[in-house]
């Protein structure tokens, strides 16, 4: 007697399992997609507004920078809050989660050859995220925030370029 040809229930249920696996692992790659994704998105706004501050920075009056050799935190070492106009990508509305930009400014003495120039070294910094899920671009923030080490420096000259 043959025997009849066909699927069995077993192989069936297997295949239903080999396939629910797969949709699965595709899913769980979608989220880790979507994650990765929304997180470089917040780190690329960041230092875009971290460069937009220090070009700002850059062009003040020489006069109305700090010229000592001591850093000195703009307007203090607590920073500014960014508005959502400015970078409402990683902008929250609780004050909690406020992302906050910070600036210090220093004056140095650099060397080219055998003069030495006088310069103002401006960093900015940017934190921002939820509570207990900090993070910022550099070291410059207060806090226990994750850093990205991206650090964001210029220098300016005595000759200002005006505003």
């Amino acid at each position: 007697m043959r025997a009849r040809r066909g699927i069995t229930l077993v192989e069936v249920m297997l295949a239903g399992a080999i396939a629910a696996l797969l949709t699965f692992a595709f899913m769980e790659g979608l989220a880790l997609s979507a994650r990765i994704s929304r997180e470089n998105s917040e780190l690329l706004a960041a230092e875009g507004y971290a460069w937009d501050t220090a070009w700002k920075w850059l062009n003040k009056r020489d006069e109305d920078l700090n010229g000592s050799a001591t850093w000195q935190y703009y307007p203090d070492a607590s920073g500014t809050a960014v508005l959502s106009n400015e970078c409402p990508v990683v902008w929250r509305d609780s004050p909690l989660e406020a992302a906050r930009c910070y600036v210090r400014v220093r004056g140095e003495a650099l060397s080219r050859g055998a003069e030495t120039v006088s310069a103002k070294r401006i960093e900015v910094d940017v934190e921002w995220g939820a509570q207990g899920d900090r993070r910022r671009l550099n070291d410059l923030g207060a806090g226990t925030a994750r850093s990205f080490h991206v650090p964001i420096a210029v220098y300016k000259g005595l000759i200002d370029r005006g505003e």
